[in-house]
């Protein structure tokens, strides 16, 4: 910042009353780092030669400061007298500065006091930076965070928390302008014209631009703090905490309206307080009442979200008090507290309340979300900018969850527990996505899982069938209207399936998969399943993978069927509802089945000890064997893998890993044609998987089950999602 630097010589007259100027003179052009620190020890010492008087304080800060401010800041030059040419020939006069300097660290300059009878002659060599504007604060401190802020969220980011985002500042702008201009208006507030662009009604144009900056600010860090969550496990179906933690709350918010409203009286010490208390308990009230609960549950994460940006801006607020950009009138404040210096306790709790307000809101808008998203037969409309989905969303804002069916959420539950613990690789990954996306995706995962399991655990071969046919049963029954393979409805449907042939025969935790499927099936074709259950057929049968076309195949079967419904998914819950793949579809269906082929290559490479071991299974192509009948009996019948050397081993899993490598590259452009929101979480998630091919190849000797570090996946997820994936956004 350009330096405006002034030497400056003020001559202060002592009456009865107070100090008032005498004259001023600008002299000569120096540097100082500290004029806070002049300005105090100057106070200090008037004080020490006048004998404490009470009106130097307030003298010193809202009258010379200030006039020094205006010298230093650029105005025009006073002609300079004779007599005082530069300091050297001003400590020659016969009236030469006193020897008695006052000494700070902060100052690399002296500043003399010394009484002349009746008069106070002060001559402080003052330098300081061009001061701050309002304008200057937001350039400084408020826009760079937001753009710091908006590159970290920038993967994050779609049309849904664009338009929470959106909704939120225009609320808060309508809201707290009345607020500002009764305060202003009421002489709670002050400001420094010169320091303003202008001002519209009482209150200057900066402080609008702040509403809307601040919530802003709170919102995109609010979105790094509380994102991590599935929406439905915040839901609270307890009616009687339910009621508690509801209405004890409105109760106080309620009682503090009451009296903010009582003690807000103009130019009264309790002003200031009581119009933050009754200007937005009645909103906080409202917001309480739809998504307390759901608050409560993620309390931690909320409550960073809101301390971070409060004590940043208290820190801002303060910076822009002590440079005068504004003023609070002292006569409004009970003076009892200041949290940090020049910061009184009203600011901070205004600060702290207004980003309450922000990021309950924001949780207002995710529980809404969250309903709709668990309960989608009770809540059928897709995210659209209307009046329908907006209707929607206050319904489900403002319906309590334990009048919903709880088992809705312990399906999906026992999905993520099923996840947790089968892929933790697909556990971190899902977390990129956003709340509808990961949810659906663990859905469709956990039942392709279980599914499998299903088949793999069970060691009874009529059983296996049995299984088998339970799913096929399913899977007809789901899809039973559908006029061709990738025929997909828009509207959720209940469906009329007879559940008790299934509570018979399957385990809780394979009813849960099966009731949560069937509540999404609505969007998903019908051929990508039963390609599934050939893959399952293909295991029960125990055939042989002969050759690269028989892996590929197969890869299609269990793996390139799951990365076709995970475009449905993308597409469907993407929050465009305008969003098709059109003149790609085909392209882009053909090219989700690749790259799941390239991940099932990836898994089959990594897992030829653990498939041996505890399946006896082998799916390496037998036209890589040296000799075919020996090996396959050691691998499926003797269950010994090891015997065949790690040498062996890894160079089976190398070639599987490079057709996997050619088939990830001949498919990842694809991503591309994929909507935006989804393109970098895409990316990161087959990178995290792919992540095992290093794992693979920089062991010396094959191993047992290769993984990731939770550090290595975070690396690896954050690289692709910030760095690589630019290409395919942009």
């Amino acid at each position: 910042m350009a330096l405006d630097t002034s030497v400056c010589f003020i001559k202060l007259e002592l009456v009865n009353d107070g100090l008032e100027v005498v004259d001023e003179f600008d002299v000569a052009l120096h540097v100082v780092r500290a004029l806070d620190a002049i300005k105090t020890m100057i106070v200090e010492r008037i004080e020490r030669e006048c004998g404490g008087s009470g009106d130097i304080n307030t003298y010193m800060s809202d009258n010379i400061v200030v006039e020094i401010l205006q010298i230093g800041s650029g105005g025009d030059v006073v002609d300079r007298p004779e007599d005082l040419q530069d300091t050297a020939e001003v400590q020659a006069e016969d009236d030469p500065l006193p020897s008695e300097y006052i000494d700070s660290d902060d100052v690399d300059c002296p500043v003399a006091i010394r009484e002349l009878g009746e008069e106070v002659s002060v001559l402080a060599v003052f330098g300081f930076c061009n001061m701050l504007t309002y304008k200057d604060v937001h350039l400084l401190y408020t826009l760079p965070v937001i753009g710091v802020l908006s590159l970290i969220t920038r993967p994050f980011i779609n049309r849904s928390e664009i338009f929470k985002i959106a909704f939120i500042s225009a609320i808060a702008y309508v809201y707290i302008t009345t607020l500002d201009n009764y305060i202003f208006f009421k002489g709670g507030w002050s400001y420094v014209p010169e320091k303003m662009l202008g001002v519209i009604g009482y209150v200057p144009i900066e402080e609008y631009m702040f509403f809307v900056i601040q919530t802003v600010l709170t919102s995109l860090w609010a979105l790094l703090c509380v994102r991590w969550s599935t929406p439905c496990l915040n839901f609270n179906y307890d009616k009687h905490s339910y009621q508690l933690i509801r209405w004890i709350p409105i109760t106080f918010l309620a009682i503090a309206t009451v009296v903010g409203y009582i003690i807000a009286i103009p130019g009264q010490s309790t002003f200031y307080l009581g119009c933050v208390l009754w200007w937005v308990s009645p909103v906080v009230i409202f917001m309480w009442y739809g998504a307390g609960n759901f608050f409560v549950k993620k309390i931690i994460p909320c409550s960073f979200a809101i301390v971070v940006p409060t004590l940043y801006l208290c820190w801002v607020d303060q910076l822009a008090l002590k440079q005068n950009i504004w003023h609070i009138n002292e006569k409004i404040m009970l003076n009892i507290i200041y949290v940090i210096e020049d910061l009184p306790l009203e600011e901070a709790f205004f600060f702290f309340i207004s980003n309450v307000i922000v990021v309950l809101a924001g949780t207002c808008f995710d529980k809404a979300r969250g309903m709709i998203e668990t309960y989608t037969l009770e809540y059928p409309q897709r995210f659209s900018i209307n009046w329908a989905f907006i209707r929607q969303m206050f319904w489900a804002f403002v319906t309590s969850e334990y009048n919903m069916l709880q088992i809705v959420t312990g399906d999906i539950k026992e999905s993520i527990a099923i996840i947790a613990i089968a892929s933790k690789s697909f556990t971190a990954a899902s977390f990129l996505f956003q709340s509808g996306i990961r949810l659906d995706l663990i859905i469709l995962y956990s039942f392709c899982r279980v599914t499998d399991d299903m088949i793999d655990n069970e060691f009874d071969v009529e059983k296996k069938k049995r299984k088998f046919e339970l799913t096929n049963n399913f899977i007809n029954e789901l899809f039973h209207d559908r006029k061709s393979d990738y025929d997909v409805g828009t509207k959720p449907q209940k469906l009329n399936i007879d559940w008790t042939t299934y509570e018979s025969e399957l385990t809780d935790v394979e009813m849960s998969c099966f009731r949560a499927l069937s509540r999404i099936a609505f969007y998903l074709p019908r051929k990508p399943f039963e390609e599934l259950l050939a893959g399952y057929k293909w295991d029960i049968e125990g055939r042989l993978i002969k050759n690269e076309d028989d892996l590929l195949l197969y890869s299609t079967y269990v793996a390139g069927s799951v990365g076709a419904l995970c475009v449905y998914v993308m597409m469907y819950r993407c929050d465009n509802d305008k969003f098709e793949l059109v003149e790609n579809y085909d392209y882009v269906i053909k090219k989700a089945y690749q790259m799941g082929q390239a991940l099932q290559l990836v898994n089959i490479a990594r897992d030829i000890v653990t498939d041996s071991e505890t399946l006896g299974r082998c799916y390496i192509p037998t036209e890589y064997m040296d000799d075919e009948d020996e090996e396959v009996k050691i691998l499926c019948q003797e269950k010994k893998p090891r015997s065949l050397g790690d040498k062996k081993l890894k160079k089976y899993s190398t070639r599987m890993i490079h057709l996997a490598n050619k088939q990830q590259l001949e498919s990842v452009d694809a991503i591309k044609c994929l909507p935006r929101e989804t393109r970098g979480s895409v990316l990161a998630t087959t990178d995290i998987y792919r992540g095992l091919v290093s794992a693979i190849q920089s062991s010396p000797t094959y191993p047992a089950r290769a993984s990731l570090s939770k550090w290595n996946k975070i690396v690896i997820g954050l690289y692709s999602l910030y760095i690589k994936s630019i290409k395919y956004v942009i």
